[in-house]
């Protein structure tokens, strides 16, 4: 039976890294990425949660279960987790049928079968892993993981070894088998798309501390700091400076600086939010080189360099690689602190 978890003020001290602290709960069934670029925490905060790292301070619960906290650790094959590594982990000397059976031995081996064949590997049963493709070893190490029908399934990078063109067909096994069982799922990934496809709420990661935690869909919407746009959305997060009427001022004019916010500011554009067009030889107002300029939807998605920055834009005509062109705002702009207070 799928369980909730529930991670309180847990740090994690290794070397001169520091996680921490870092609180969340995900609900009975719900589904969780914990994402952040290389080096954030991600993995770091997985193998505490599996017990495979023990944490310098802070609580872990299962259900109402405590398996880790000052005077607790509970060994990983005691707290009913299922774990997928990157790379499959997978037996060299074992079947794909003993795989599943040597992870649950009482499972039949008619309902064994049954399981390969929902992921299409019914004619890879007696077959050893050196014969896998990488997306045929992450779909037979994702099976023996849900085998034992664990409470908590942990996903570290599942589709990081697996081709572009199979990615698809795995999200959607993990998709259809984790919700036919209601689990409770926990991701690590530095993949945006990953973690939109897998999951419905978002612990944002960045040098060990939460940047931000919530709905995924809100968190795309309207992201409380600037790392969080620039991660999840590819927004350009421009500096800022404070005008001597306290406003804020841009490349793209001055605006009046948000309510209750004290903090630098960085001017926020999300890709889509602003308009490329052709510059005339005397334009000095914001603007920037044609990286890039592809057909979309009867307009065009241009890429502009500006400010040591990649601009994701819009156009109504084509623009010429390498030309210049200037750039306009087509929506209110955010302004946001980079990171929390």
């Amino acid at each position: 039976m799928s369980q909730p978890v529930t991670v309180t003020d847990l740090a994690c001290q290794r070397g001169a890294f520091r996680l921490g602290p870092v609180a969340f709960d995900v609900a009975a069934g719900g589904r969780l990425a914990i994402v952040g670029p290389s080096g954030s925490g991600k993995t770091t905060l997985l193998r505490c949660i599996a017990g495979l790292e023990r944490a310098t301070s802070g609580t872990i619960r299962i259900g109402a279960n405590v398996v880790a906290d000052a005077r607790t650790h509970v060994a990983p094959d005691r707290r009913g987790l299922g774990l997928v590594f990157q790379d499959g982990a997978l037996w060299s000397h074992m079947t794909a049928l003993q795989h599943l059976r040597f992870a649950a031995p009482k499972l039949a081996e008619a309902d064994a079968l049954a399981l390969l064949a929902r992921a299409g590997l019914e004619s890879h049963a007696r077959r050893k892993p050196a014969t896998f493709s990488g997306g045929e070893a992450q779909r037979l190490g994702l099976l023996r993981a849900l085998a034992p029908d664990p409470a908590v399934l942990l996903l570290d990078e599942p589709l990081r070894s697996v081709d572009v063109h199979q990615r698809a067909t795995l999200v959607l096994l993990l998709r259809t088998l984790g919700d036919e069982r209601g689990l409770t799922t926990i991701l690590v990934t530095h993949d945006r798309d990953e973690a939109l496809a897998l999951a419905t709420d978002l612990v944002v990661l960045d040098g060990g501390r939460v940047m931000e935690r919530g709905p995924a869909v809100e968190l795309l919407q309207r992201p409380a700091t600037a790392f969080t746009a620039a991660f999840l959305l590819g927004a350009a997060c421009l500096p800022t400076t404070v005008g001597p009427t306290g406003r804020i001022v841009t490349p793209f004019g001055e605006f009046d600086r948000p309510g209750g916010s004290a903090a630098a500011l960085r001017l926020v554009l999300p890709p889509g939010s602003t308009i490329a067009a052709a510059a005339p030889a005397a334009h000095a107002g914001p603007g920037g080189r044609v990286l890039g300029c592809v057909p979309d939807a009867g307009s065009f998605r241009v890429q502009v360099a500006f400010e040591d920055q990649l601009l994701h834009s819009t156009a109504a005509a084509p623009l010429v690689v390498g030309s210049r062109a200037s750039l306009s705002l087509r929506q209110a702009p955010w302004l946001l602190p980079w990171q929390p207070s």
